[in-house]
């Protein structure tokens, strides 16, 4: 293994062979014993590089819920997902990812592990993959789960005809090598760390061979790998999963679970956990807490979590091209007040920079002060003595707390003589249009790591790079962070994007969010995930 010096001096793997070779396993291992870095971040790498005892191995687990014959019914938006890898929200995906399964999988505690893959392995330049497959999973259909599964799902990621955001995710993906039908390779463009964490990306569930190509939506033969199918699907109304015999994980204790839409006001769907027609809600803000709080039978669950607001400003259109229109909007934001009186102080205040400082990468930056003398002399300079006139879109896609939150901006920008008009629009129109108004309010949820969500909102000519931001120096910052094996070298390199970000104007991201739901007093195993990836295999009711 080839050593080599990082920005701070620091010796540690280089880059170009920093594969899971014998010697980078014993420096991660020697660094953790030594202190060099925190045992959690030595725990994340191992794992991601694959070494064998990093973390556990799925498979029938001990000590669960002796399954029984009940139903858990969740309050949830049920949107249509004809091609699971092309939805743009949380809410279907915790519908299929009950029915389909991911190659990883990531728990609350942020640790990457193996789930239908049984292991893996880079090579020395992280430009090759080697993927192994278990051998004990079969498909809902009867057929096995192999590896040209997994090459016929990536194909439909990345074909020419794909709207999935994985085409943008993946795009470095050169090929994909069938071995044999239990191990996968895929060839990148460039190194790759982060390769095993993407991987369990909403949209990257592992589809049946036969679905690319059939012109059906999955809803119509839903084919998985998971502990239940598909057994009724309406949009609007409900989705309804069965458990299914011959599943190759543990069994879940509920036999089925039925996703009802009670549409979009929390208050409504409260009264229902109250009456007891629902048993768990999908998520609730804190501005509901209170309510929930005095409702009999109703348990208030929350979490810690890296989901957040951004307003971003589109940097190729007036006039938000102008760096300084969108300096003087960031200076004359008070991201503590937006969070006290936006999100009812439920969470802590950010820096503009979209990596949450409890996220296992973060590299960090300085907050960015409120300035309000500054924001009008750059307003000036760039041709606005008067102050200017901005229209901000708002789709309370999330709830009401947006544009709470949203209304906080605007009295914050008016002190700089930004007059910001909020154009707020049902939340089903504005998820036809957030990527492409000059000035949006934009809901992210939480990534495993901050280097996916900046390689999906803001690298160049990203799907979802909303801000149209193209900066190379932010480009290789990422990419020397994705493929940094030292987690202090990572952190140092994700600083430097997060700056560059910062530095770049193109957002206010006011605050990390607290997340709340709310379930019946009954209900058993259920805990909330800090990246809203929900989980019911545990979960019953009592």
């Amino acid at each position: 293994m080839t050593m080599a010096h990082d920005d701070n001096g620091r010796i540690g793997p280089a880059a170009s062979a920093a594969g899971c070779d014998a010697d980078a396993v014993r420096w991660l291992r020697d660094g953790m014993a030594r202190g060099r870095f925190p045992r959690r971040d030595a725990l994340r790498m191992l794992a991601v590089l694959g070494a064998a005892g990093a973390t556990g191995v799925a498979g029938k687990a001990a000590g669960a819920p002796t399954p029984v014959d009940t139903t858990l019914r969740i309050a949830c938006h049920v949107m249509e997902m004809d091609d699971p890898s092309a939805v743009t929200s949380f809410e279907p995906s915790n519908i299929f990812r009950n029915c389909l399964e991911y190659l990883v999988r990531i728990d609350g505690d942020g640790i990457l592990r193996p789930h239908l893959a049984e292991s893996w392995a880079p090579s020395d330049d992280l430009r090759r993959w080697d993927i192994s497959l278990r051998r004990d999973v079969f498909w809902s259909n009867g057929d096995r789960f192999e590896a040209r599964d997994v090459a016929a799902t990536i194909g439909h990621w990345l074909a020419p005809e794909s709207v999935s955001v994985n085409k943008t995710l993946f795009a470095d993906v050169r090929g994909v090598e069938i071995v044999h039908p239990f191990l996968v390779r895929i060839h990148l463009a460039r190194p790759m760390l982060s390769l095993p964490d993407m991987l369990f990306a909403v949209t990257c569930p592992m589809l049946h061979r036969a679905f690319p190509g059939s012109g059906r939506p999955w809803t119509d033969a839903p084919v998985g790998t998971g502990p239940y199918r598909l057994d009724h699907f309406r949009v609007g109304e409900e989705a309804r999963l069965i458990r299914r015999a011959g599943y190759w994980g543990a069994t879940p204790p509920t036999r089925t679970l039925r996703f009802i839409d009670l549409g979009q006001t929390v208050s409504t769907q409260l009264t229902a956990l109250s009456d007891g027609q629902v048993d768990i809600l999908y998520r609730m803000d804190a501005s509901d807490v209170p309510l929930a709080s005095r409702l009999p039978g109703v348990r208030i669950v929350d979490c810690l979590s890296a989901q957040t607001c951004c307003f971003r400003m589109r940097t190729d259109t007036p006039p938000f091209d102008d760096w300084r229109v969108r300096r003087a909007v960031q200076l004359s934001a008070d991201n503590a007040q937006m969070l006290r009186l936006g999100y009812a102080d439920a969470g802590s205040v950010a820096a503009n920079c979209h990596v949450a400082p409890f996220q296992p990468d973060y590299g960090p930056v300085a907050p960015v002060r409120r300035d309000v003398a500054q924001a009008r002399h750059l307003l000036a300079d760039a041709g606005h003595p008067d102050g200017i006139d901005l229209v901000l879109g708002v789709g309370n896609t999330q709830g009401p707390w947006e544009q709470n939150t949203a209304q906080v901006l605007q009295q914050n920008a008016s002190d700089a003589g930004i007059r910001i008009r909020l154009d707020v629009l049902p939340p089903n129109e504005y998820l036809t249009i957030w990527s492409d108004i000059p000035f949006g309010l934009t809901f992210w949820s939480q990534r495993p790591l901050g280097m996916i969500t900046l390689d999906l909102a803001y690298r160049s000519g990203s799907a979802w790079n909303e801000t149209r931001l193209r900066n190379p120096d932010f480009d290789a910052a990422l990419d020397a962070a994705m493929r940094s094996v030292d987690p202090v070298a990572c952190r140092a390199a994700m600083g430097r994007a997060e700056a560059i970000l910062q530095d770049s104007a193109a957002i206010v991201q006011p605050f990390w969010q607290k997340k709340f739901t709310a379930v019946s007093t009954r209900v058993r195993g259920y805990r909330l995930d800090p990246a809203d990836c929900l989980d019911f295999t545990s979960a019953y009711l009592a």
